[in-house]
């Protein structure tokens, strides 16, 4: 491993990223998100434009609702009719990412040239880079529980195909990161990249874990994510969302199981354990490096 992974590894094994660092990781992952939506639902749905329609028509309806609490809380926020697309444009960085800026389209023109994001910066300063940061992360989950809401009815099964998408995504990250940091194939390898993703979206801020790698397994357990709060969250998004883990646990050879989760059993804390995955005829898959 060069000087430079290793000290990226490192970074996020202490969850020292920086604030700035943190509110770009989230903005992007949400972005990267968006588009691997899009490429998951083209064929289902019959093309590009019909995934990107019902995808941004699910964000309007999270931004709309979010720039409403954004100016609750921050009603020296601007108001005029090009503000929610501008601010939330900026606070999602689309101005250097103009390529993102499809999934504004049922909700406003954002801005797309990036010395927009210094001129809107003056706007965005009443809030804080930690609580821009905690703004995005939001954004993430509560597509995910319009998009559960609207698309069965223009898409049967849609969220069995949603889940299929988000446990791609995960296979695909956890081999990226394995490849990056030359991870071995051990219960603690598939616990650090879990971490990764949680440690920028605030999921599991407080958490613990175990591993045992003469058995192959392992547990984490945490104080949850940020969008089990919002309106209409449910055990079924715990599970869509836990495909992606379960798509991370699967490059380390393990099976994921979401095995207590706050809105189906209360308390204040979510727990995953990874088992070794099984063969169809019950033998369990040997890891190799």
């Amino acid at each position: 491993m060069r000087p430079l992974e290793r000290g990226l590894r490192e970074i996020y094994r202490r969850e020292q990223l920086p604030m700035p660092a943190l509110w770009w990781l989230a903005a992007d992952g949400t972005g990267q998100w968006f588009a691997m939506l899009r490429r998951g639902l083209e064929g289902p749905l019959g093309g590009r434009e019909p995934a990107e329609r019902e995808i941004a028509k699910a964000v309007a309806r999270v931004y709309t609702r979010r720039w409403s609490l954004l100016r609750a809380r921050y009603p020296m926020l601007a108001d005029d009719v090009d503000a929610p697309a501008r601010i939330l444009g900026a606070l999602t960085f689309t101005p250097l990412r103009p390529r993102s800026s499809w999934v504004f389209r049922a909700f406003g023109t954002p801005p797309t040239r990036k010395r927009d994001q210094l001129r809107i910066e003056r706007e965005l300063r009443p809030i804080s880079i930690e609580e821009r940061w905690r703004e995005v992360t939001t954004h993430l989950g509560e597509t995910l529980i319009e998009l559960t809401r609207a698309m069965p009815s223009v898409l049967p099964g849609a969220n069995a195909v949603i889940g299929q998408i988000c446990f791609e995504g995960g296979r695909r990250a956890g081999e990226q990161a394995k490849k990056a940091f030359d991870l071995p194939m051990t219960p603690e390898s598939a616990i650090e990249v879990l971490r990764m993703s949680e440690y920028v979206f605030r999921v599991n801020p407080e958490h613990w874990h175990e591993a045992d790698r003469a058995s192959h397994t392992g547990m984490l357990e945490g104080t949850a994510c940020p969008w089990f709060t919002a309106p209409g969250w449910s055990m079924m998004h715990c599970g869509i969302f836990g495909q992606f883990q379960s798509g991370i646990s699967s490059v380390f050879g393990l099976r994921y199981q979401l095995t207590q989760t706050i809105p189906k059993h209360g308390g204040s804390t979510c727990r995953i354990d990874l088992r070794p995955i099984k063969k169809k005829d019950g033998t369990v898959v040997t890891p190799t490096r």
